[in-house]
């Protein structure tokens, strides 16, 4: 099988303009401590309303709503069918590196701090968001969000720390295309640290996803459709998966939707995982992706393991070492290949394969594995 070849539609960076040409027209902005907006930043007031105008006057005009040092108090709650901040298109959210967006706590069984749903054209940067889920009034539900984006397109989001939340810190979910994250940072959210559940041409890199813990499935990363949706040309590469009480990188529908949800033709590259309990990285129904030159270290459980029909995988040049069971597990993986690999130290065996798994085994360096 060869290696995968993307074409991702993310934003590029425009060309320089030619000397003799007008100069463009400045953009509308909008600082949200300033009238007529008056955010106050005092981890205090509730600023949901404050920031949610500034929004609203610049959504749309391809201008900056700026948000400068300071915790500002989000009712991240449904409220008219909203919930917390709802960005529009065409705009970018800028957080100085001390803002903080902060949910007050609540029972809610879910929520979403900021979200964009059918929006495009947005670059959201710096700052943090942070959820509730040490001051969490209530024992139901799993779903508070930090950032949601639903059936959004062409989406830079660049530096964003998102933590504690009572869910997962990134959701991404239904017909979203063109999605970059860059340089942001899950840390201590309660389900998952990104969960994407549909999409096309998603780039997630030299990101972390850390001490993800508190409900199942508690994975760094998880890429889990849900019926009728699918998620392809995912690329998650330079990124440290580390200390989630789940697995580190999840991909591949739950068994009740294998035969309606879809994760294919996607990529995991020289990605640092470790520490990570369950797996290091674990996939299954899924078609054509590939697992390449990562370095999966210290996992309490499987490094790789190739679950339920993982269909024309290809896994190849990963170093995978201090597992407490096998380095490498092929239980289902029909037209898969394995090779060039590099398994030592792992408690299990090196190299496991289930009767009739399906998967061709090449060279590997195999050696100093217990089982």
């Amino acid at each position: 099988m060869k290696p995968l070849t993307l074409t991702l539609a993310l934003m590029q960076a425009a060309g320089v303009a030619a000397a003799a040409a007008p100069k463009p027209p400045a953009m509308p902005h909008a600082q949200v401590r300033k009238a007529p907006y008056g955010a106050r930043g005092d981890g205090i007031t509730d600023d949901t309303a404050a920031i949610q105008r500034a929004i609203d006057a610049i959504a749309g005009s391809g201008g900056t709503v700026e948000i400068p040092d300071g915790t500002y108090m989000i009712n991240a709650t449904a409220r008219d069918g909203r919930n917390g901040l709802i960005l529009g298109s065409r705009m970018t959210l800028r957080l100085a590196p001390g803002a903080v967006l902060k949910a007050f706590p609540s029972a809610a069984p879910r929520y979403s701090i900021l979200t964009l749903d059918q929006a495009t054209e947005v670059t959201i940067q710096g700052g943090a968001i942070q959820g509730d889920r040490d001051t969490h009034q209530g024992l139901a539900g799993e779903w508070g969000m930090g950032l949601s984006i639903i059936s959004s397109s062409r989406i830079l989001v660049q530096g964003l720390k998102v933590s504690d939340c009572w869910g997962d810190g990134f959701y991404v979910a239904k017909a979203c295309s063109a999605l970059t994250f860059s340089k942001v940072v899950a840390d201590r959210n309660r389900r998952q640290g990104m969960s994407i559940v549909g999409g096309q041409d998603i780039l997630v890199k030299a990101s972390t996803f850390r001490n993800t813990q508190g409900t199942p499935p508690e994975c760094g990363i998880d890429v889990e459709p849900n019926a009728g949706e699918t998620v392809t040309r995912l690329v998650i590469a330079d990124c440290t998966v580390t200390g989630n009480r789940g697995g580190g990188i999840a991909g591949g529908p739950p068994a009740r939707y294998s035969n309606s949800a879809f994760f294919n033709n996607s990529q995991i590259l020289r990605n640092a995982i470790s520490g990570n309990r369950g797996f290091g990285v674990g996939i299954s129904a899924c078609d054509g992706n590939l697992i390449k030159d990562n370095t999966i270290q210290a996992t309490d459980g499987y490094g790789i393991h190739l679950r339920t029909n993982a269909t024309g995988m290809t896994v190849q040049g990963n170093t995978v070492t201090g597992s407490t069971r096998d380095g490498i597990y092929l239980e289902s993986c029909p037209g898969s290949r394995v090779e060039g690999n590099v398994v030592r130290g792992n408690k299990g065996r090196g190299i496991r394969q289930d009767r009739g798994n399906g998967a061709s085994v090449g060279a590997n360096q195999v050696g100093g594995n217990g089982g």
